[in-house]
């Protein structure tokens, strides 16, 4: 199959998707420390379900674009290519923030010992465990691993896109484990891996013939823009409710993916028509991504003991707590953002291999 797609065209709307995933990123994780205290007593106070409802599981963006990049414009290079790259710049900076925070231990206090810190690092790498955000890279590093089976599948002509059909369809009924529920064991987890290969797989069956496929979107967008409403309403019904599992099946996971995929297609669409229109502000933050992803979590660690009094002190203002999960949102990545800058100074074009920007 070709892809039909103009790169630099591509390049520009696919670059402003990815800065809004990472913004829903960090802002789930930002609201959610800043309204930690309350959500506590209270799981379902409106700051907490709005924050689930809006940004939880935004990671399907980023294996949505991980797919639609692998298709439109590392394929051509190669498999040895794609791999070299992968390893240059993921593979490496996790190595790296595995290893920067690795000094520290599943409570962020400095490990006791250099044997310690020896002993946990194999956990860390393997598993992600250095810093609660990294679930995700050792299930990027299967996405990566499986990239020629799935690109196998999509030149079998007969029956080869109706197999990738159904492996995007999986993941509504395997259920995502969430990070807490893998707190006390190994983040690694089999049903992770398949969740987000289907979402993987979706990027990479859009990217084909994506102009083409972008029209339909359009001609289609009510209907996406229902099956959103639709499935976010469903979601605060299952949230406010406590109705989630069903043997080993879970209905808050499967609503969050038909969510996020429908919104995936309607946001996709919606930088493409912006052209050569897109949001200014939006570049930089897509260009540091990568290394927002792994510094925000920490920098939020950091300031929640200078910004903790905003969220707590409950009658300076209704809206506190909402305030503090701005402030957080808003330092973590413009730190983040710093940090990335000083590193490009420093090592030019080696600091992506350290810290992804």
């Amino acid at each position: 199959m070709s892809t039909t797609t103009n790169k630099p065209a591509f390049l520009s709307y696919l670059h402003s998707f990815r800065g809004f995933a990472i913004i829903n990123i960090v802002a789930v994780h930002a609201f959610a420390f800043s309204n930690w205290e309350e959500t506590i007593k209270n799981s379902k106070n409106p700051i907490s379900v709005v924050n689930e409802l809006l940004f939880h599981n935004s990671t399907i963006y980023f294996a949505l674009i991980s797919g639609l990049l692998y298709t439109v414009i590392l394929k051509k290079k190669g498999y040895p290519q794609f791999f070299k790259s992968k390893f240059k710049y993921v593979v490496l900076p996790y190595v790296f923030f595995t290893l920067l925070y690795s000094i520290y231990d599943d409570n962020l206090i400095f490990q006791s010992s250099f044997e310690n810190y020896l002993n946990v690092l194999p956990r860390n790498f393997i598993y992600g465990k250095a810093m609660f955000v990294f679930w995700y890279i050792p299930v990027l590093f299967f996405l990566y691993l499986v990239t020629p089976l799935l690109d196998y599948i999509q030149q079998i002509e007969k029956w080869g896109n109706w197999l990738m059909i159904i492996i995007i369809s999986i993941p509504l009924l395997v259920r995502r484990e969430e990070v807490m529920e893998l707190y006390n064991g190994d983040f690694l987890s089999f049903h992770n891996m398949i969740y987000f290969t289907g979402a993987y797989a979706a990027g990479m069956i859009l990217a084909v013939n994506l102009e083409s496929n972008l029209v339909w979107i359009n001609k289609n967008k009510i209907l996406l823009a229902l099956l959103v409403i639709v499935s976010s309403g469903a979601l605060l019904y299952f949230i406010l409710h406590d109705l989630d599992r069903i043997g080993v099946f879970s209905i808050h996971s499967s609503l969050y993916y038909v969510q996020k995929i429908a919104l995936s297609m309607l946001i996709l669409l919606y930088f493409k028509e912006l052209g050569e229109m897109q949001p200014k502000w939006l570049q930089p933050i897509a260009k540091n991504a990568f290394t927002i992803f792994f510094l925000h979590a920490w920098f939020i660690f950091l300031l929640l003991g200078y910004l903790w009094p905003i969220p707590l002190f409950v009658f300076i203002f209704k809206w506190n707590i909402l305030f503090g999960g701005v402030l957080l949102f808003v330092i973590s990545i413009a730190l983040s953002m710093l940090v990335a800058l000083l590193f490009r100074k420093l090592f030019g074009k080696y600091s992506r291999m350290i810290v992804g920007a």
